[in-house]
């Protein structure tokens, strides 16, 4: 069904709408991510859906273009000028949008930063930006408070009225202004990815990255009238603020600004009733958590969109049979997001594999030299460039801009091989790579094994260090209630020889109560690896 929506035509696009339309484009020299997502926009269209004292409350995109526009004049009365920072410190809600877009339409570049995250974390992210003002609230500025976040040089403004600093407040008798023309690449938005040492670094995108998520489209089964989105992600992860906000608004879908402190299924299910949710991002391990739960919404949802990790087997076909019939997959990354996935618009879905590169993207498999590897075999996963979608690069202190190493691709740092057609199979990070007796093993392969055993509810595997094989597997399994005992063991280990081969054979099984994960529901192997 999507393919024939496909032109083969080059075209210079200035809206997301239209970029889905064609495989092979090239975004508009003046493109603006702020007036696609919100000044594009009808203005009776409803933008926001959010609790009320009695009802469900609807704020239009009308009502939030009035507010960004005074709010990038108050931004712009503290001195903000195009190319400064503004940061972000608060939960999905309406004050969130209007400070995302408020900042977008003085010409500054937003960097969200999650709320889960606190003292040296905030810190280190603020001061490496050179932010110029920090936008929280009440609960997040006591929070950087009693955590030790160093802000100091900076300013701190909140929206809820909780100290003189109020940037709502300030709007109110501010000079409205833009929104700002970008020309170019200059950059809009900022965000910080850990590695696997160090400082987490400022990875930079120009307004071209809105654009870049034009195939986003297809994961949701296309965008439709009447479509209400929401997403369990925190908008200070680049999943949660594009598919989360931006994305939608494009489409003219609005969303449910709303996000628990901690995931309640029966919770959710609520959410999905009072605000008529039809489509929705939700990670793996809140598919996992809706199976164990059991209960499944009184409607059906349109579109399910999943990732930030491997899916499972049981979690899917629970999703599908009881939450929603098209449950896609995406992969993505801070750096380059949306690049791969299922779609069952495209006619391309297949649970034993990650997806097939979104139209609009070229990937490549590749070895440690660069060049493309064979049939069958292991490599990384890289986007080839110019993509709008990739960053412009990585955030420079010192210089106070992005800096881009110049090559022809994007490596992602994910491992994958090519499965049948152009669908790929994942093999985990690099670094999480485990080599053993001359064999490069994923863990991911083995994890889905794992899993396949009904006293499993989830699995991790790490690579441990041994003076004879250079490394031992090692798995983490959380039990359905169960022991582990010898027989369970030993039945895991056949498991995985049969399933993936006696190379991935377990070492050593270890139960543990809870995996380790991040809100975005990765696994922190660090962690595991450390218990290790």
């Amino acid at each position: 069904m999507g393919a024939t929506r496909l032109t083969s035509t080059p075209a210079v696009i200035t809206r997301l709408r239209d970029a889905r339309n064609h495989p092979h484009w090239v975004p508009a020299p003046t493109y603006s991510m702020v007036r696609d997502a919100l000044f594009d926009q009808p203005r009776h269209g409803v933008a926001i859906l959010q609790p009320g004292l009695h009802q469900v409350e609807e704020v239009t995109f009308g009502e939030l273009q009035e507010t960004a526009r005074q709010v990038a004049g108050a931004l712009r009365a503290r001195g903000v000028e195009p190319g400064d920072r503004v940061a972000m410190y608060l939960d999905p809600s309406q004050a969130a949008a209007e400070v995302v877009c408020g900042a977008l339409t003085a010409g500054a570049v937003i960097l969200p930063i999650p709320r889960l995250l606190g003292g040296a974390s905030v810190g280190h992210r603020v001061r490496d930006a050179g932010a110029r003002v920090l936008v929280t609230d009440g609960v997040g500025a006591q929070r950087l408070l009693e955590t030790g976040a160093d802000t100091m040089g900076i300013a701190l403004l909140t929206v809820d009225g909780s100290s003189v600093d109020d940037l709502l407040a300030e709007a109110l008798e501010a000079e409205p202004i833009g929104p700002y023309e970008p020309v170019g690449d200059e950059p809009a938005l900022l965000m910080y990815t850990s590695g696997t040492s160090g400082n987490p670094k400022g990875i930079v995108h120009a307004n071209r990255v809105l654009l870049g998520h034009a195939a986003v489209d297809y994961a949701f089964d296309l965008y439709q009238e009447g479509d209400v989105y929401y997403g369990t992600a925190d908008w200070g992860w680049v999943g949660g603020l594009m598919l989360g906000l931006l994305v939608p608004w494009a489409f003219g879908v609005p969303v449910v600004a709303l996000r628990q402190q901690r995931f309640d299924p029966a919770a959710t299910l609520t959410i999905f009733e009072r605000f008529g949710v039809t489509i929705a991002f939700l990670p793996p391990s809140v598919l996992r958590l809706f199976a164990a739960h059991g209960k499944a919404p009184n409607r059906r949802l349109r579109a399910v969109v999943t990732g930030g990790e491997p899916a499972g087997a049981t979690e899917l076909d629970w999703a599908r049979r009881h939450l929603c019939a098209a449950i896609n997959k995406a992969f993505g990354q801070t750096e380059s997001n949306g690049l791969i996935g299922d779609s069952v618009v495209l006619g391309s879905v297949d649970d034993a594999t990650m997806g097939a590169p979104y139209p609009g993207h070229e990937i490549r498999i590749l070895d440690e030299a660069g060049a493309e590897v064979g049939p069958g075999e292991i490599g990384e996963i890289a986007l080839a460039l110019p993509d709008p979608v990739a960053m412009l690069g990585i955030w420079d202190t010192e210089q106070g801009k992005a800096v881009s190493n110049g090559s022809a691709f994007h490596r992602t740092g994910d491992l994958a091989r090519r499965a049948y057609g152009r669908r790929l199979e994942y093999h985990g990070r690099i670094d999480d790579v485990i080599k053993s007796r001359g064999y490069r093993i994923g863990p991911a392969e083995i994890e889905q094994a794992l899993k396949l055993h009904p006293a499993v509810e989830d699995a991790a595997v790490i690579g441990v260090p041994d003076p004879e094989a250079g490394q031992h597997i090692k798995a983490f399994v959380q039990l359905h209630g169960s022991q582990l005992d010898e027989a369970l063991e030993a039945a895991l280990r056949e498991l995985v020889a049969s399933t993936v081969g006696p190379h991935a054979r377990p070492r050593v099984i270890e139960s543990i109560d809870r995996l380790p994960r991040t809100e975005t529901g990765k696994v922190l192997r660090r962690e595991l690896t450390g218990r290790a």
